[in-house]
């Protein structure tokens, strides 16, 4: 989740600061998603200079510090996502740093909600959006027994932070309470062992001696440590924001859509459900976000080089023109692709990296299988060499991946052997996308980036012309009107079967409809 999650404090001294900061930090290396396992572990994925940032300095008490003692914080790394969590007193950007402050000033002043405790959202595109959540801590030492906190989320993207408002309201609520908790007993300790109100009401004076009397040492603004009587409490926070950052992120993915929605959208529009604060729950699937997974950093390297194929551009490299032309025409016509061989990491990257070359619903993979299945139950299919398989078929093609035999090659996955095996052959003309795909690999001007913009271009493209033809043909239109249609929009003959599949993922009658 590209938020920032800060605890902030109304100090009786200096007004309303930032105490406690946590960010997640992301690798950019250009890699595509997905093929970062075999890749060495960081101690830190972010940028350096992200560590090495001063940090803001001004007059603050003891109640306005929290990381006196580390010079970053504390960080958590998510090793399978290759992301790092940092949590400082202030975030380490310093554009990030002052909006976060400009939010923390808000919250603790002019935003307020009815009772003062709760959460409310303000913000706009220059200053991020915010969700505050407002509450208040008992301190016997403090002027109306009682100091007020904040927990702040900064995003720039308002739409993502209100759809993610359920979950971060009754996260923070759970926070919140825990600490109101511990708060709550460490008061009570000390009003059983010094009623503070009593004491007050004892050491009264006059109205001009009052004036003048400077505060006493035990009126100081404490730390929200010594509040919660728990030294850890810094810690605590740490691993309790790093849990939403991580957690946010998972609930809800972002996506590049292929063509206008329609009426295939997998979304369970029946099993939809209200919820109290007024939204639609779509999907309820448990998320595996244990924070146990989520590990202080250590100083350690990671030995094993695990092979991979980054791209569909190498991948055709190793191929050969022939063999990755017939691959490829094969999935996307619907036939199924098996792969087989070893290491297993690189059997997956090749299954993934032809993600590229087919919409959504069209890509149904199984990575790795202990036993061959079927087309029906998915198109691409990963297998360890021994596993049996049928014989190749014309709606079956093998690619069987062979190590060299010397083992110093074995790290080089060009030294590795590709064989091809089909009953069938190709057509006199491939597909037009196929044709068109095939030449923007060969451009060596167009980088990964601009290759993968281009192909889902091109999907989008004749995604669009498989659903019109769909629908026509299911209207029962005469032949002559489909024939003149596909010429109109370019369609060949060659293009049909390939039409014909895209189109099995379109539902033009989804239940409940009538029609």
């Amino acid at each position: 989740m590209n938020a920032v999650i800060s605890m902030c404090h109304f100090c009786e001294l200096h007004g309303p600061s930032v105490v406690f900061s946590t960010q997640a930090f992301h690798e950019h290396d250009g890699r595509l998603p997905g093929l970062q396992q075999g890749r060495p572990h960081k101690n830190f994925y972010g940028k350096e200079e992200c560590l090495k940032a001063s940090q803001t300095t001004s007059n603050t008490c003891e109640a306005c510090q929290s990381l006196t003692s580390k010079p970053y914080g504390y960080i958590s790394n998510d090793h399978d996502s290759r992301v790092s969590y940092l949590s400082t007193q202030y975030p380490t950007i310093g554009e990030v740093a002052a909006l976060v402050r400009q939010a923390c000033i808000r919250s603790l002043s002019c935003e307020v909600t009815p009772g003062r405790e709760g959460p409310l959202y303000f913000g706009d595109k220059l200053r991020g959006h915010v969700l505050s959540h407002t509450f208040s801590l008992k301190d016997a030492q403090a002027r109306g027994f009682q100091r007020w906190f904040s927990i702040i989320v900064l995003m720039k993207d308002k739409y993502f932070l209100l759809n993610s408002w359920p979950f971060l309201v009754d996260n923070i609520t759970t926070i919140i309470t825990e600490l109101q908790e511990r708060a709550n007993k460490a008061h009570e300790e000390e009003q059983s062992a010094c009623p503070q109100r009593a004491f007050r009401l004892l050491t009264v004076t006059s109205p001009d001696d009052s004036f003048l009397k400077k505060k006493t040492p035990n009126k100081s603004s404490r730390p929200i440590a010594q509040l919660t009587a728990d030294e850890l409490i810094f810690p605590r926070l740490h691993l309790w924001f790093t849990w939403i950052l991580r957690a946010g992120s998972t609930r809800m993915v972002e996506y590049v859509a292929e063509g206008l929605p329609t009426m295939n959208v997998s979304l369970d529009w029946e099993q939809q459900e209200e919820t109290a604060e007024g939204f639609t729950v779509i999907s309820t699937t448990p998320l595996n976000t244990s924070v146990n997974e989520l590990e202080y950093s250590s100083s350690y390297e990671v030995t094993k080089v695990l092979l991979f194929v980054e791209n569909v551009r190498e991948f055709r490299q190793l191929l050969g023109h022939e063999g990755f032309l017939s691959l490829a025409y094969n999935l996307m016509v619907g036939h199924q692709v098996v792969v087989r061989g070893c290491p297993s990491e690189l059997v997956t990257s090749i299954i993934k990296c032809l993600k590229v070359l087919v919409p959504r619903h069209c890509y149904r993979a199984v990575t790795h299988s202990d036993t061959y299945l079927d087309l029906a139950e998915c198109n691409l299919l990963g297998l360890e060499p021994q596993v049996a398989v049928p014989q190749p078929s014309a709606t079956v093609l093998r690619l069987d991946i062979l190590q060299p035999q010397n083992e110093d090659h074995q790290q080089n996955v060009k030294m590795y052997t590709f064989k091809i095996k089909w009953g069938g052959s190709m057509p006199t003309k491939c597909p037009t996308i196929l044709l068109k795909m095939e030449k923007a690999i060969e451009n060596s001007k167009l980088c990964e980036n601009v290759l993968r913009r281009h192909f889902i271009s091109l999907k989008e493209e004749w995604l669009n012309i498989a659903k019109v033809t769909h629908r026509v043909r299911q209207a029962n239109g005469p032949n002559e009107d489909i024939t003149g249609l596909l010429r109109s929009l370019g369609v060949q003959d060659h293009d049909k079967l390939l039409l014909d599949f895209w189109a099995t993922g379109l539902v033009t009658h989804p239940s409940g409809n009538g029609r």
